[in-house]
């Protein structure tokens, strides 16, 4: 019945408990307690799967102990074990415990190769903590083309937090073109870093023709991320466009009635 309750709310139509579990973990991670609980019920049950070789099940077991419950050595028994099966998301998980000596003794080489092998095997979010590691030197001789290469990779993986290191990146290369397309795809994504950028580049031409609308757009749009940042760029922006251009910039940012207010605070 226990069970049965989990899978009507978690997955409805799934019976996978790794499915259910991931689900769960999702909700935790944006804050529903609720989803702790379920996780903690459905241990058992991930247990018994990983007792019978379901790689994916010890995996996710290793999550919610890493997360949730205070056995570390347990932790990285099912993180190892899943790691060396070839799991990704165990030799992502791994590499973090072991470059941090949590659970287990600090190990920055095993844990690279573990970011490194994690990333091959197409996880986005090993190759976004290589692509730093490659940028930052703390565990890898930095090396930025390096970087950018595993960057890419996180970025086409749909990891929104690599698009403004990508684009750093590429600019401090001098690619400025390719630089602000993966700044333009962060800005989309919501990332108020991102848009800032996007708003300069629009408004001096760099990486992109001049377009003041767009830069304009951009700015405004920050304020639907919480960020004033933007604000004085926009209404130094007004004073060089017309009324009906700002109307359109602060349409696009989805914010029509902003433009009333820049115009008049313009005037």
């Amino acid at each position: 019945m226990m069970l049965h309750s989990i899978y009507d709310r978690w997955s409805w139509d799934r019976q996978d408990p790794v499915e259910v579990a991931d689900s769960c973990l999702r909700s935790a991670a944006a804050g529903d307690d609720s989803a702790v609980a379920e996780l903690l019920r459905l241990c058992p049950v991930l247990k018994a799967q990983a007792d019978l070789g379901n790689t994916r099940a010890r995996t996710m077991l290793g999550v919610i102990f890493m997360l949730y419950v205070d056995a570390p050595e347990e932790t990285v028994d099912f993180l190892g074990q899943s790691a060396a099966e070839g799991d990704v998301v165990a030799q992502r998980t791994m590499a973090y415990l072991l470059e941090r000596g949590q659970g287990a003794a600090f190990d920055k080489e095993r844990a690279m190769r573990l970011y490194r092998a994690a990333a091959e095997g197409g996880d986005g979010i090993a190759a976004f903590n290589l692509g730093l590691h490659y940028a930052n030197g703390e565990f890898l001789a930095v090396d930025i083309p390096n970087a950018v290469r595993w960057l890419k990779v996180a970025a086409k993986a749909e990891v929104t937090e690599a698009y403004p290191f990508l684009g750093n990146y590429l600019a401090a290369l001098d690619l400025d073109e390719e630089a602000f397309e993966w700044y333009l795809f962060g800005a989309e994504a919501g990332q108020s870093n991102c848009m800032f950028v996007v708003g300069s580049w629009y408004r001096d031409g760099i990486g992109t023709s001049v377009d003041l609308v767009q830069g304009l757009r951009w700015f405004i749009a920050m304020l639907n991320e919480g960020s004033g940042d933007g604000v004085h760029e926009a209404h130094q922006l007004v004073s060089r466009m017309t009324s009906g251009e700002v109307r359109e910039a602060a349409r696009l940012a989805g914010r029509p009635f902003d433009a009333e207010v820049f115009l008049e605070q313009g005037n």
